[in-house]
């Protein structure tokens, strides 16, 4: 992450509890004290962030400390200007079906939709020039991972709703007729590319080469699997993990068996972090004699976490999916690490790869020099999808 340039740092974790606020917090916090401009922002719905610097902040940026500002993001106001006119002409038209007002104005309000917008909030900080950084304390995973690729799904459908606009203009007359069913105008239209334009600077910001995840966790055994299970659904979208944190490390020089014992079981989980997660980068923070609560106890962490790396900095970089020529023609090369083979399903059509691994879905829209070609096969190759065409 450029500190020269606006970057930006988003912060994943597996479970509550494993620290990732903490984590977010002194990050921000040690930058500002190397100079640069921080901002630090949460999409957590548990509005923890301001407990753990010890004030209280709203949804506009706070200065905490020099160079550092902290906000606790709302998308309720985005959400109220940005979809006000498409969820209205859609609740119109569930009225027109016959559902009641109180129906059809739940149908329109997708899950995630209000956290979609904060993250449109997070974009529109990243490209102010007010911040050299910006840090996000993400929500819980599997909330995460739906936020983050809502963009891309979202801005499929209005896509290709904005790419009919003459089909509904030519049928609205013949509708028209056949009752008060609303048609999609012109001003509708409008709003729905100024709301594809929002996705696409979303879309944006998290696929440039400045933005990083860092994931977040303990060393127990059913926290790293699900991490695992994490940087697997990050990589199939093309989020770059840049760290992985391990977080309550027992400290060494404890004098007890039980805590002795319990490091010990710590520190084999902890070898098995470092050789992992696809050779990304692995810091570690030691279990404080307290709770890290305020500015000077969140920097005090994060300068024994970082050591002598920059918060702010991209410390590594996952494998991103590529196109190579193989032996019998080109191959499209989609890292998967940690997937489990058993439950990837793939099928190709139109143009696009649709590719499932697990709970995860994803449509990869082909570039234009594979479009035209069929899948031959594919397989694994060191935990990389390897899609064969001809």
């Amino acid at each position: 992450m450029s500190a020269t340039d606006t970057g930006s740092f988003s912060s994943s974790w597996v479970k509550g509890g494993v620290g990732k606020t903490t984590i977010a917090a002194g990050s921000a916090l040690l930058a500002a004290e190397a100079g640069e401009r921080v901002a630090v922002t949460s999409t957590d719905p548990a509005h923890s962030l301001g407990d753990a610097l010890g004030r209280s902040i709203g949804s506009s940026p706070m200065q905490i400390t020099p160079g550092c500002h902290a906000q606790q993001l709302s998308g309720r106001e985005r959400l109220e200007d940005s979809w006000n006119e498409v969820g209205g002409w859609l609740r119109r038209a569930f009225a027109w079906a016959g559902l009641d007002e109180l129906e059809a104005q739940e149908l329109t309000l997708l899950p995630g939709l209000e956290e979609l917008f904060a993250l449109a909030e997070v974009a529109a900080l990243a490209a102010s020039g007010r911040f050299d950084t910006v840090m996000v304390d993400c929500a819980p995973t599997a909330e995460t991972l739906r936020l983050l690729t809502l963009p891309e799904v979202l801005g499929f459908y209005l896509d290709r709703f904005d790419s009919q606009r003459s089909l509904r203009k030519t049928a609205g007359d013949a509708l028209r007729r056949l009752g008060d069913l609303p048609i999609a105008d012109a001003q509708l239209a409008r709003a729905t590319r100024r709301l594809t334009d929002e996705l696409a600077a979303v879309n944006s910001l998290l696929s440039a080469d400045q933005t990083s995840v860092r994931l977040v966790l303990t060393p127990d055994r059913v926290v790293i699997a699900e991490a695992r299970r994490t940087q697997t659904a990050l990589s199939l979208h093309g989020f770059n993990t840049d760290a992985v944190i391990v977080n309550r490390l027992l400290p060494d020089g404890l004098t007890d068996q039980f805590t002795k014992d319990w490091r010990t079981a710590q520190l084999a989980r902890l070898s098995d972090v470092r050789s992992g997660f696809g050779g990304v980068d692995t810091l570690v923070a030691e279990m404080a004699a307290s709770e890290p609560i305020g500015p000077d106890a969140l920097v005090s962490l994060s300068r024994g976490l970082y050591e002598d790396r920059a918060p702010s900095a991209v410390l590594g970089r996952s494998q991103a999916m590529v196109v190579l020529t193989g032996a019998e023609g080109p191959e499209l090369h989609l890292p998967l690490p940690q997937a489990d083979k058993a439950q990837v399903d793939l099928w190709a059509g139109d143009g696009e790869v649709h590719l499932t691994v697990g709970d995860h879905h994803r449509n990869l829209v082909l570039p234009g020099a594979l479009a035209a070609l069929e899948v031959a096969g594919a397989s694994f190759v060191d935990d990389v999808l390897v899609v064969r065409f001809r």
